[in-house]
């Protein structure tokens, strides 16, 4: 191939003498006059002939969207901060904020929108993957899917709301697939080992209560003496960590209207009362320096608990307790996976647990159904002779 002659037009297109350029007549749609306007930055001939072809085929669907200078990073500032926000929680949005600031915009911020490639977004998920964390781990495949379900969005928005760009190149790029870990919860013998050891700890009932309703660690650490009424607790209200602050919100995760009432069962009933007394002693003994807030878990003033404690302490008596590490989140695993082997319906363990839907329950927890199923015959072969 004979090598292109600098800044010399040949059929609307030119070489720089760095990368291609192709010129396009835009009509003015007042006068319908045209003029000439030059798009750069193509690394090959064919790249440029391409686009140049695409742009004038939607000249004449008049669908066609002029370049703009806007970065990647600008729409993603610019659609969280000032479009998406409302829409979000104040916890979703800080985890929205914190893979815009740390992961998308250093990987594709820097990219003008209109020459963003799907190339460049497959390279972007490809460097996820070998990304390595303060403790040497790779990131998961689930954060680049987390970070690639958030571009789609804001493009969607570039694309049906500003029309800044024809279509959303995101689509074109499957996301990382993740190996889906099937939680691996205790056992009840290892959760009463672990509620043995934990029983002197003032906060033991947190871990109980937990294992006990499958409430969430946000959902205890707002739960209110007003939540409990002799026979079950309204659980209705989540704080969490947000940012580098804590927050309380008026709702939680799914139930009805953000909030759902769990039952419990009378030996759950006489340990709260205990726990109840046991915050009274501690008041008693503090004085003018017992701060009351009416939470259920709280300091030994009163105030409420670091949004973190839990977890930090769930680990320590882990270890005490000389059993395998679990997560505490996985506390409400073993609540809905034991309750499930049970014979508990799925609508009640779903609504018990706060899903919107009883079908995430049983994605969540579908290998509860297929050890069922391998019995399923037995069952019904066991309940036929016994009606003989």
């Amino acid at each position: 191939m004979a090598k292109a002659e600098k800044n010399k037009v040949k059929n609307g297109l030119v070489f720089t003498g760095k990368s291609w350029s192709y010129v396009l007549r835009i009509p003015n749609p007042e006068t319908g006059k045209t003029s000439p306007k030059w798009v750069g930055g193509f690394d090959s001939q064919e790249s440029a002939l391409l686009a140049r072809d695409e742009a004038r085929v939607a000249l004449r669907k008049r669908t066609y969207i002029p370049p703009s200078e806007r970065t990647v990073g600008e729409l993603l500032s610019i659609w969280l901060h000032d479009v998406h926000r409302t829409q979000l929680k104040p916890t979703a949005f800080s985890s929205y904020e914190k893979m815009v600031r740390v992961h998308l915009i250093p990987g594709l911020g820097d990219i003008r929108l209109t020459d963003l490639r799907p190339s460049d977004i497959q390279r972007f998920y490809s460097s996820m993957l070998i990304k390595t964390k303060a403790d040497g781990n790779t990131l998961k495949p689930r954060n680049a899917q987390y970070a690639g379900s958030i571009l789609k969005k804001a493009l969607n928005y570039a694309v049906q709301v500003e029309r800044a760009i024809p279509n959303n190149p995101a689509t074109l790029v499957p996301l990382p697939r993740s190996n889906s870990e099937t939680p691996t919860p205790w056992s009840f013998s290892e959760l009463n080992t672990f509620l043995d050891t934990a029983s002197a700890h003032r906060l033991y009932f947190y871990f109980r209560l937990s294992a006990f309703t499958g409430a969430r660690r946000g959902e205890l650490n707002a739960l209110r003496w007003s939540d409990f009424d002799g026979k079950s607790i309204n659980i209705s209200k989540s704080r969490t960590i947000s940012g580098k602050g804590v927050i309380e919100q008026n709702s939680t995760k799914g139930g009805n209207g953000g909030q759902r009432r769990v039952s419990l069962d009378p030996d759950t009933v006489a340990l709260f009362n205990e726990h109840r007394k046991r915050q009274y002693a501690e008041r008693l003994a503090m004085g003018a320096y017992w701060k009351e807030t009416g939470y259920v878990f709280v300091r030994e003033d009163g105030t409420p608990i670091d949004a973190s404690t839990p977890t930090t302490l769930f680990n320590k008596l882990t270890a005490l307790a000389g059993l395998r590490r679990i997560r505490l989140h996985d506390l409400r695993h073993l609540h809905a996976t034991e309750l499930l082997r049970l014979g508990e319906p799925l609508h009640v363990v779903s609504e018990r647990l706060g899903h919107k839907d009883p079908m995430t329950t049983a994605s969540i927890y579908a290998h509860v159904s297929n050890e069922q199923g391998e019995t399923a015959s037995l069952t019904f072969a066991n309940g036929s002779r016994s009606a003989r």
